[in-house]
């Protein structure tokens, strides 16, 4: 009789191992949002930094990072809401002066 151990060899069922990564399609960009803040109501860069996020969920969303895609949408929707916001209240102020202009300085 041999001393050695004997190793046993077994058959393994093969497994396959799907990969269900969740729907990235729903995180919205703001990407056309971002281009017409960049174009039209760039406000201090605001737009610029809208365009710039919305960018990133693009690639984030390539990559699968759900949770950073959706931080990253948050923040370019804040940006594109503060550059139209304060880009029309510049433009309600000079459809403001133009009407009325100031006569007494």
């Amino acid at each position: 009789p041999c001393k050695h151990s004997v190793e046993k060899k077994t058959m393994t069922n093969p497994t396959t191992v799907i990969e269900i990564y969740p729907d990235t399609t729903e995180v919205n960009d703001y990407y056309l949002w971002s281009i017409f803040n960049f174009v039209y109501l760039n406000f201090c860069c605001l737009g610029f930094i809208a365009l710039a996020y919305s960018l990133k969920v693009r690639d984030k969303k390539l990559l699968n990072d759900l949770n950073g895609a959706v931080e990253d949408a948050k923040t370019a929707r804040l940006f594109n809401i503060t550059s139209s916001a304060l880009a029309t209240f510049c433009i309600i102020l000079i459809f403001i002066f133009l009407r009325y202009p100031l006569t007494d300085y």
